[in-house]
């Protein structure tokens, strides 16, 4: 097996599910980053997929793999300082809480420990900024490059469509919002098609009937907007 993902979140039977499912979904946009990161090493374990960091109010049990292949690591939850922190102030909360389980496991589990913890740290030095570009590609014909790129905090995701011509930017418009998790946003877009004159991104399943585009911009218009006198 090999390691896919590291995920935080609270022992549900003891915070209640909204409340867990809040902590998560505000937790997510590290979490997401560091998977993206972590397939790449393609790190083989012994018997695990995942590492899950649980947040309880007795964390005395060691790390243990669950019947589902996966570590979970009980950590004791800081419930009055997370309840205290807007989500600008999150940050560092979700990191240390991470970096505090990953090193519980590695007392006993062989994992990338010195790389993830590096991929922290450039997390850290970005600015804490979860940013990826989905798909560029080239429009053929039109001299124009058109990109997807995805942007992910605490509190939400969203989703840019720019163009550029010669590297200079004649379009750029957030086209799509939701919440930071991918089970909300992960099928609502796939791809950039050219057809005819009209830039199209698409949704996951567009084949199916009914399923409409997630946003079409003609190119005609663009140019009338950006002709002299306009």
């Amino acid at each position: 097996m090999h390691i896919r993902y590291v995920s935080l979140y609270i022992f549900p039977e003891e915070y209640g599910r909204a409340y867990g499912s809040s902590f998560e979904l505000h937790a997510r946009y590290l979490c997401n980053y560091l998977r993206r990161r972590i397939l790449g090493l393609r790190f083989k374990t012994k018997g695990f997929g995942a590492i899950l960091i649980r947040g309880c109010r007795t964390a005395n049990d060691p790390a243990y793999i669950s019947s589902n292949r996966n570590i979970i690591v009980p950590l004791p939850f800081d419930q009055a300082r997370y309840n205290s922190l807007k989500p600008g102030e999150l940050h560092e909360f979700f990191i240390s809480m991470l970096v505090e389980g990953l090193h519980k496991v590695a007392r006993h589990h062989n994992i990338p420990l010195t790389e993830i913890l590096g991929f922290v740290e450039e997390f850290r030095k970005g600015g804490y900024k979860n940013e990826w570009v989905h798909q560029s590609k080239l429009l053929r014909g039109t001299g124009l490059r058109a990109s997807l790129l995805c942007a992910m905090d605490s509190e939400r995701f969203t989703l840019r469509l720019k163009l550029e011509r010669k590297g200079a930017p004649v379009f750029d418009q957030q086209i799509l919002q939701d919440l930071p998790s991918e089970t909300c946003f992960a099928h609502k877009f796939k791809d950039i098609v050219l057809k005819g004159r009209k830039v199209i991104v698409t949704q996951m399943f567009a084949e199916l009937p009914g399923k409409q585009p997630l946003f079409t911009l003609d190119l005609n218009d663009l140019e009338k907007a950006d002709a002299p006198g306009k």
